[in-house]
């Protein structure tokens, strides 16, 4: 089991009683805080742009952020995770081209393709053009790929998540900053393979770390992923974080 020591969190993350949390910005101008995570629960108030919030939970779809404004008697709500960015976006600058991203997520059944979907697809070049077409291929690197290039940047071409493992330069496990690219090995009974995902928060007493990516239940969002360890029916292991 992968073990990080408890103080070692990277910059604009912390742990608070044991729950992690981070730092994000709101980006319109201006946007609602919810009673709840979902656009049915009735609005606290609305955040300016450019407001800093601490992110202290991420509701079950992975799309809703549950936030906190800074200083004596701020509010705590939801926001949706399409309208804030993690605060070292300037660091990563590919954080911010996911995060308006989240909420994308394929369209079922086999008769159509989210198109969206079908332009990450289309930054890698070890795909079939057959493969390009349907949103059901795997996609977690085409995702970064294109998120990438949206900075002007390289990817790594590939559609392979380990392809990421040579990308840039290698950053430490326990030195991990919001932004860095993580990339794991994936074993489950129907086969292995791997996952990439933008690293964005390590809770250090479960072991598991936040990923901000691409076909993450077939959609892009916020999920959690133990650091070496079981979720559902398949193993998941960081072999390495990647830093530009």
């Amino acid at each position: 089991m992968l073990e990080i020591p408890r103080a070692v969190l990277s910059h604009h993350q912390h742990q608070r009683k044991g729950v992690t949390v981070f730092q994000v910005i709101t980006t319109p101008d201006s946007l609602h805080m919810r009673q709840g995570a979902g656009t049915g629960f009735d609005s606290i108030g609305f955040i300016k742009q450019a407001t800093v919030l601490t992110a202290l939970a991420v509701d079950s779809s992975g799309t809703w952020l549950q936030v906190k404004e800074d200083g004596k008697g701020g509010k705590t709500g939801w926001c949706s995770a399409r309208y804030v960015v993690p605060a070292s976006a300037v660091d990563s600058p590919w954080l911010a081209v996911a995060a308006k991203e989240v909420g994308t997520k394929e369209y079922p059944g086999n008769n159509y393709s989210h198109p969206r979907i079908q332009q990450y697809l289309a930054t890698v070049n070890d795909l079939s053009a057959l493969e390009k077409l349907h949103d059901e291929t795997a996609w977690c690197s085409c995702f970064m790929n294109w998120c990438v290039e949206q900075t002007g940047r390289v990817g790594t071409d590939s559609a392979w998540a380990k392809s990421w493992g040579n990308w840039r330069k290698a950053a430490a496990i326990s030195a991990m900053q919001t932004g860095d690219i993580a990339v794991f090995d994936r074993r489950s009974p129907k086969g292995g393979g791997g996952h990439v995902g933008i690293a964005i928060a390590i809770d250090t007493t479960a072991q598991k770390i936040l990923l901000l990516g691409g076909n993450q239940s077939d959609a892009v969002r916020y999920a959690w992923y133990p650091l070496d360890g079981m979720q559902r029916d398949t193993h998941y292991n960081l072999l390495s974080l990647r830093r530009a």
